[in-house]
């Protein structure tokens, strides 16, 4: 019997092995001894790095603690996430000293840290100002007892450190506000960086989420040969703010089970049951911090050998990257109980475990306590003489001016392998060698899918970036008509038989979540993206891109980030061109979800034909640090403008058609307004109508959503001498919009001239829809030519009643809702729309 398909490949577990024996097993007291761990200046870095985080969230002033500490002390609003502190600085304080281990075997390691809870910032702040990374970048914080007290402080303060990660966050390129894609920015961030290792810390919590849950299988995507890789860390404390999490009600089997059937191999590192006494508590400290030096060390070696086989020739089928399960307790090194309640272990540790320590005498003295038990003085030594030797250059940052020897020996010598100073996370954009598009539009055909053109011009733009650039695509690649790109490289997929081993820049997954974390990871590393989807399911991703924007926004904002690519995306199969799958698929709601964004950051642009469409996405590829959002068609469509005119009419946003104009536009006795390709088919059309009956149209096309705005808005914003010689400041204008005409006049309402005024009448979808024919759907929903002709009629109406247009009004807006019951009557009775409406010939004789 034939085989259709190429079966998988089987997967390199041991088909024999027992469920027990999937976990990976170390003989951890042989291994450290093979290995030069620095257990003592990995215990110390920690405790400076858990005293800071603690310090952060409670002190404003005292914040070493050299006198008695009193309520003044402590901050007004205690603001911040302690839960998941501790199990943070173990991890980076591990990955620092990987990387400088690995540095004295004169081996280069280069590490970015991904935290999805971005609510641990105290933990992250800590471990940056520890190795200097926060002076180098803000002098005001420098490395002496002043810029100690001023950096605690800072933290959830007015002017100061926020309560989450962010862009001002050196190192940071994932807030982790909106918890669950940490994981896919991570997997997108070591595309095309071989030697980059990003270690991305998830929280058991965030690991519930939908898109947590398909990034798991994001490593089958990664290509050793080509790329770098991730280590996941599920740090599983088994809290999250009010509740048990899932992963932390699973026990070791049924997790290793799991992560095993991802295609993991699984390495458990356990704190165990909380300690009974200080004595066993330092011992089960010592023995964590023993275990998670071995088990990082292995992950380490695990992945260089996965690579190695890929570079070398020999790649590995179906290799089974590391991971690591952390167990640690619920606010890891923090206060036991407070007031007879468990605090340790629990979820009343997820933020502020004492939180009336500025007003209650015990909560202040349990402070104290706490923070006492780090014995942090013997590891200052700023009182010694050396508070003068601070960071006054980028790159000559000097913690040891404050700190002692002992806790800062695992950094890095080469500050640019610190990992906060990893270059890849803020100055790593790598501008696109981006055609002409000239070269590739042809004018002279009537009739080219804009998609099509689009697909062709991408596959130049892959033959010249062939490092930086790719395309996220949910599974549609072949139905948005953009798969001629396939001439030149292909889907990357490992675990695919027939993708395998060779690379592809096309990354096709079932998960827009996924994708848009790649996405993310990919263009905050500096190469540049692309995400084309069916319109109706790109708005799974708001409010990612919602958080996105907010990360993008403060990066611009932060001097000593660089710019970035912009995040691009196409939305086709649009709602106009659904009608065969149905109202589901039909939803531009997307549009309005950007211009809620700050505006100077937003791009929507509906390009009307194909050599717009690709002049646009020429444009969209050069740009930075812009979230751009095309709307175009797959299907064919008429070509309006030579190769001159789109340039220019792209330049400008919107212009004047004069082609379809009575008179080149010049005095018209009404404006047409077409945004989008069939809505803009249908004003053309509608135009035609109109000058057999005498009306003088101007006809206008909007490429550029954001010059509608009210000017100083946005940096496309029409000027108000440019609105009024475009628009007019009496003239009726009809605007036929892709989307939910609320999203136009919401712009329009912010100029003088706006819809109160009873001049504009904004057309487009109304949520009528259905399985149709295309005519139909622009029927349905009051868009197509002829409720244009009706609208256009009653304006001019309105504006000269006596007029010769309003003497006939009647018989012609009656005949425009016959039109269009005839069209309905013909679809019903034939399945498809009438010849009629696609060749434009339809007059108003009857």
């Amino acid at each position: 019997m034939a085989q259709y398909t190429t079966p998988p490949k089987p997967s390199q577990l041991d088909p024999n092995a027992s469920i027990g024996s999937l976990a990976v097993q170390l003989d951890v007291d042989s291994l450290f001894k093979s290995r030069n761990h620095d257990i003592e200046g990995i215990l110390a870095f920690q405790r400076l790095a858990n005293y800071l985080s603690a310090a952060q969230i409670f002190l404003q002033s005292n914040a070493l603690l050299e006198e008695p500490l009193t309520k003044d002390n402590v901050k007004p609003r205690l603001l911040g996430h302690w839960g998941t502190c501790g199990g943070l600085n173990l991890t980076y304080t591990h990955a620092t000293a990987l990387i400088s281990r690995h540095e004295q075997a004169g081996e280069d390691v280069q590490i970015l840290y991904i935290t999805g809870p971005g609510h641990g910032a105290p933990a992250i702040l800590s471990v940056l100002y520890l190795e200097g990374t926060i002076t180098r970048f803000y002098p005001q914080y420098q490395l002496n007892k002043s810029g100690v007290e001023k950096f605690v402080k800072a933290f959830s303060w007015p002017g100061g450190f926020p309560s989450h990660v962010n862009a001002e966050t050196p190192g940071a390129i994932h807030e982790g506000g909106e918890l669950g894609y940490a994981l896919a920015v991570a997997y997108g961030a070591v595309m095309d960086k071989p030697n980059l290792i990003t270690v991305a810390v998830i929280g058991d919590g965030e690991s519930e989420t939908g898109p947590t849950a398909t990034a798991w299988h994001a490593h089958k995507f990664i290509d050793p040969k080509e790329s770098g890789a991730v280590l996941p860390i599920l740090h599983l404390n088994g809290y999250k703010i009010s509740e048990r999490t899932v992963p932390g009600t699973m026990d070791d089997l049924e997790l290793a089970a799991l992560f095993t059937g991802y295609g993991y191999q699984v390495r458990f590192v356990e704190y165990g049951p909380l300690a009974e006494s200080k004595e066993e508590e330092k011992r089960k400290e010592y023995e964590l911090n023993v275990n998670t030096a071995v088990s990082l060390e292995w992950a380490y070696e695990e992945i260089r050998k996965i690579q190695k086989a890929a570079r070398s020739g020999n790649p590995i089928t179906k290799p089974r990257w590391p991971i690591i399960i952390l167990r640690t307790p619920k606010g890891y090194t923090g206060p036991r109980s407070v007031d007879g309640l468990p605090v340790l272990g629990s979820f009343r540790a997820h933020q502020v475990p004492l939180p009336a320590a500025k007003t209650d005498d015990k909560q202040l003295a349990s402070l104290g306590e706490w923070l006492k038990s780090y014995d942090v003085t013997p590891l200052i030594v700023g009182d010694r003489g050396q508070s003068e030797k601070v960071s006054r250059l980028p790159g000559d940052v000097h913690p040891e001016a404050l700190f002692s020897h002992t806790a800062l020996r695992i950094l890095p010598k080469k500050v640019e392998r610190r990992i906060g100073m990893i270059k890849e996370s803020y100055a790593g954009y790598e501008p696109l060698d981006v055609p002409a598009f000239e070269d590739f539009v042809d004018t002279s055909k009537k009739e080219q899918s804009p998609m099509k053109a689009v697909g062709a011009y991408l596959v130049e733009v892959v033959k010249r970036n062939p490092t930086t650039f790719r395309i996220f695509s949910p599974d549609e690649l072949g139905s948005n008509k953009l798969d001629k790109v396939f001439d030149v490289t292909h889907r990357l997929f490992q675990w695919d038989p027939e993708t395998a081993h060779a690379g592809g820049r096309v990354v096709e997954m079932l998960s827009e979540h996924t994708l848009q974390g790649f996405l993310q990871g990919y263009s905050l590393t500096g190469r540049t993206g692309l995400f084309p989807s069916y319109e109706a399911f790109l708005g799974i991703v708001t409010t990612m891109v919602q958080q996105y924007a907010k990360f993008a926004k403060i990066a611009v904002e932060t001097n000593w980030r660089t710019d970035v690519p912009s995040l691009n995306y196409i939305m086709t199969s649009t709602l106009w061109r659904q009608e065969h799958n149905g109202y589901s698929h039909q939803n531009p709601g997307f549009i309005g979800s950007l211009l809620t964004l700050p505006r100077s950051m937003v791009r929507v642009y509906l390009p009307p034909d194909a050599a717009t469409a690709v002049s646009v996405i020429a444009h969209c590829l050069r740009s930075k640090n812009y979230v751009n959002l095309i709307i175009g068609s797959k299907a064919d469509t008429p070509a309006y403008l030579t190769v001159e005119e789109t340039d220019r009419h792209c330049i400008a946003g919107v212009s004047v058609w004069k082609k379809y104009s009575t008179d080149g536009g010049i005095n018209p006795d009404v404006v047409l307004v077409g945004i989008g390709v069939e809505t803009t088919a249908e004003i053309i059309a509608a135009a035609s109508l109109l000058k057999k009956e005498g009306v003088r149209v101007r006809v206008i096309n909007v490429i550029d959503l954001m010059v509608l705005g009210e000017y100083g808005s946005h940096p496309h914003a029409l000027s108000k001498e440019s609105f009024e010689g475009l628009f007019g400041t009496d003239t009726p204008v009809v605007i036929n919009f892709h989307g939910y005409p609320a999203h136009v006049k919401a712009l329009l309402f912010e100029r003088n001239q706006s819809i109160t005024r009873k001049r504009f009448e904004v057309l487009g979808y109304i949520e009528e829809g259905t399985t149709t024919t295309p005519w139909s759907m622009l029927r349905l929903n009051k868009a197509g030519r002829f409720d244009i002709v009706d609208n256009a009629i009653g304006l001019i109406s309105v504006a000269n009643p006596n007029g010769p247009i309003a003497v006939k009004g009647h018989e012609l807006r009656s005949w425009c809702q016959h039109m269009n019951r005839t069209y309905e009557k013909y679809a019903v009775q034939h399945g498809i729309d009438s010849p009629e409406l696609h060749a434009g010939t339809v007059l108003f004789e009857a």
